[in-house]
């Protein structure tokens, strides 16, 4: 009676283990590969000592062909960095005049305007990533490249969303309109 017990157990655990082990299944898990992959707005990218976080895409009026890249570049070294290098969908992109400069231990947001309990010290109100040449879809990725001169060149896609809701009031403005 004890060896047919015993063979009964050991054959119901032998196929039970697959089941019930279903939610790892190694480096191909579904857990680990969404993990690795853009899952939505609000990209995070590291590069040197440059943490690049909630990079999204707003895409401008219906036809305009435009967007603005928010993005908020915090600087964790010791030493300022320069953002020398902006494209979007492979095109150069619009940076507003005279910014770029990220101070040590200091950061520098584009796209949104400055709101109440931010660091006015660190941060400058009213700054801009705009493309006035991108014809792509809502909820598209798009390839965006920041290059500093000092942490290199960032390379990561970012998903593009209509101005509505939180985004709302998000426009390309137009004093970094390219003349021609």
């Amino acid at each position: 009676m004890k060896r047919t017990s015993f063979a009964v157990l050991a054959a119901v655990l032998a196929l039970s283990t697959p089941v019930l082990t279903g939610c790892f299944s190694g480096q191909g898990a579904t857990t680990n590969m969404q993990a690795g992959m853009n899952s939505g707005n609000g990209v995070q990218f590291d590069q040197g000592s440059l943490d690049i976080e909630d990079a999204t895409l707003v895409l401008g009026p219906e036809g305009s062909h435009s967007a603005t890249l928010l993005v908020t570049i915090v600087n964790n070294g010791t030493e300022a960095d320069t953002l020398t290098l902006v494209n979007i969908d492979g095109k150069p992109a619009y940076v507003t005049p005279g910014y770029g400069e990220i101070a040590p231990n200091g950061a520098q947001r584009f796209g949104v305007p400055m709101t109440e309990g931010m660091d006015s010290s660190t941060m400058d109100p009213m700054l801009w990533i705009n493309t006035y040449d991108l014809d792509v879809p809502v909820s598209s990725y798009v390839p965006i490249q920041l290059g500093f001169e000092k942490a290199g060149l960032a390379e990561f896609s970012v998903l593009t969303v209509p101005a509505v809701g939180m985004y709302a009031g998000i426009a390309p403005d137009p004093a970094t309109a390219p003349v021609g």
